[in-house]
């Protein structure tokens, strides 16, 4: 998914700084569910208050561990772009697996915040030329520059 279609899939758009993870079985002890606290600098698209807690398939509890390969991890303290889908059920799930969170970090010569995408951009459109099963690299952009181009998919 890129980030158009991740921005126009879900219900919130935000970036923020993880406060919270918890991990815990369901009702009837068949899934682990790692439940994620981001605090909001800023919402681009939709608003789930000053907490948005996000449900995520996998986790650790006491020794077992249960992992869901295409859903992201979260560490506690980082700073996240969180594209977000409301189920019908009231409950926040990440849209596009692991597309769906996007690591912000400061760039370590100008002190820049930056996201890390693999987003194509002029720059590297030589990337979807390769071939399957190779890895696309990364591309960073300067968060205020994301934030602008996600807000601009909301324009049409």
């Amino acid at each position: 998914m890129s980030a158009k279609d991740l921005t126009e899939e879900s219900t919130a758009v935000l970036y923020g700084k993880c406060k919270k993870i918890k991990s815990e079985w369901n009702e009837d002890k068949s899934i682990i569910m790692t439940y994620v606290t981001i605090e909001p600098e800023e919402y681009i698209k939709g608003n789930l208050g000053e907490e948005a807690v996000i449900a995520v398939p996998g986790g650790r509890v006491d020794d077992i561990i249960y992992e869901v390969s295409e859903m992201p991890l979260f560490i506690e303290g980082e700073e996240v772009m969180v594209f977000i889908w409301t189920n019908p059920a009231g409950k926040n799930l990440v849209t596009g697996g692991y597309k769906g969170k996007m690591k912000i970090e400061k760039d370590s010569r100008t002190g820049k915040r930056m996201v890390e995408t693999d987003e194509v951009t002029e720059e590297n459109v030589e990337i979807e030329n390769l071939v399957p099963g190779q890895a696309k690299k990364a591309e960073r952009m300067q968060l205020e520059d994301f934030v602008g181009k996600l807000k601009g998919y909301m324009k049409h």
